[in-house]
């Protein structure tokens, strides 16, 4: 970071305090106050990444580091850290777990740097954490299954290729299939199976099985809408159609996207 960048940084901190010392709603915040504003600035920042939009992404990268200031603030203010501790916790980590750019490890790849990240964060523990400590909860589910098999992946519990995991979807599937009519928590337990084989194999193709369904919740709303102005446009009442119907109407909108 230059010069003009450590600038830059520092009127920010100055304007954060200053919001914190005189804005009675930044006065009002507190850690767990504001702890929603991540997830929502982050998803935020996600769609402006997919964007390609540079303004929007400045906006929204801005944002984010607005409310990561603020947090450290109250922190500050609370007497349990400040930014001078949380930026040289954060540079001794960076350090510590890349040894290859920092220190003498030699690598042959992504995936050895992985594989030393784990090492190393386990050597951190020192056996006193769970395996998985530190992939929050609170996640959507699709992300934080996907970032335990990778976890997992990278001291070697994982298939060989793709092939493991789309057999698992297979047998997942039929055993989905056999559970469906009985026991409501037998089908969500066979459920949840097959989602999580789908988002191993998401992982083996290289896809990112939130991504992936994100997308897929996008073309459906497009392609009902479109659905649903064909309909009006010829006086169709949807609540009134049948599923053959609907789906004429379906294709129609499919095949002028393609």
């Amino acid at each position: 970071m230059n010069s003009s960048d450590d600038k830059d940084l520092g009127r920010l901190r100055e304007i954060v305090e200053r919001l914190r010392s005189q804005c009675p709603w930044d006065r009002k915040q507190t850690l767990s106050s504001i702890k929603h504003l991540y997830i929502e600035e982050a998803y935020e920042l996600s769609e402006a990444l997919e964007s390609g939009d540079g303004a929007r992404i400045e906006e929204e990268l801005g944002d984010l580091l607005y409310i990561v200031l603020m947090g450290i603030q109250i922190a500050k203010d609370a007497g349990l850290t400040d930014y001078e501790k949380v930026e040289e916790i954060a540079s001794a980590k960076l350090i510590r777990r890349h040894p290859h750019v920092f220190g003498g490890t030699k690598v042959s790849g992504e995936g050895d740097v992985l594989a030393n990240w784990e090492r190393i964060k386990e050597a951190e523990k020192r056996g006193e954490a769970g395996f998985f400590e530190g992939i929050p909860k609170s996640l959507p589910a699709l992300i934080r299954a996907q970032m335990m098999q990778e976890r997992a992946a990278r001291v070697g519990f994982d298939w060989r290729s793709a092939k493991g995991p789309l057999a698992k979807v297979r047998e997942e599937t039929q055993e989905l299939t056999e559970h469906i009519g009985k026991a409501h928590d037998d089908l969500e337990h066979e459920l949840g199976d097959l989602l999580f084989s789908v988002v191993n194999l998401a992982r083996h193709i290289g896809v990112r099985a939130e991504e992936a369904l994100t997308c897929s919740n996008r073309k459906f709303e497009r392609r009902f809408e479109g659905v649903r102005r064909l309909a009006q446009e010829r006086g169709l009442d949807l609540a009134k159609m049948d599923i053959e119907e609907l789906d004429k109407l379906w294709d129609e909108v499919k095949e002028a996207e393609e």
